[in-house]
This record gives structure tokens, sequence and C-alpha cells, in this order.
């Protein structure tokens, strides 16, 4: 591609840049779907409860405890086909 004449050129080379040597960079942790699940249809379980036996607490406590036993299956097997693949 044809220059400019009326510009003038970059007098210093371009060097690539090369990250600093004491930066540190954590290694990924392995995260679980289990855990997440678990405490989302945890809420979700106490949330129906709560809809339909109103706010007896009972009622809830069975509702978040189904919903996090429920929720922690279903994501073990999540976890169980992620390393599969």
């Amino acid at each position: 591609m044809p220059e400019s004449r009326n510009r003038a050129r970059h007098r210093h080379p371009h060097h690539p840049h090369h990250p600093a040597a004491n930066t540190h960079h954590p290694k990924k942790v392995k995260r679980s779907a289990a855990f997440v699940v678990a405490v989302v249809v945890a809420i979700l379980g106490a949330a129906v409860a709560f809809f339909t036996q109103g706010t007896d607490t009972f009622w809830l406590l069975t509702g978040a405890a189904s919903g996090a036993l429920i929720g922690y299956i279903i994501g073990r097997s999540m976890d169980k086909s992620i390393e599969k693949k």
C-alpha cells in the first residue's frame, strides 16, 4: 500500500509487549454446579411452600430442604455429565 509522502515515518521499531515477570495468575478453581443448583432450587422450594402453605415455618423449611436435596442431585448429575466430555 502506498505511504503518504507528507507524513513522517516512525523512527523507532515497535517491540512486542512482554508481561511483567512478577505477575501472578492464580489457577482456575474447579467449581461445582451441585452447590449453585442446590441453593437456587432451595429458594424455589421455599417460595413454592410459601405460596401454597403460607408463612408456616415447618413447611417453609421442608420446602427449602427438599428443594436443596433435589437441586444437589440435579447439580451432581450435571457435574458428572460435564466430566465425561
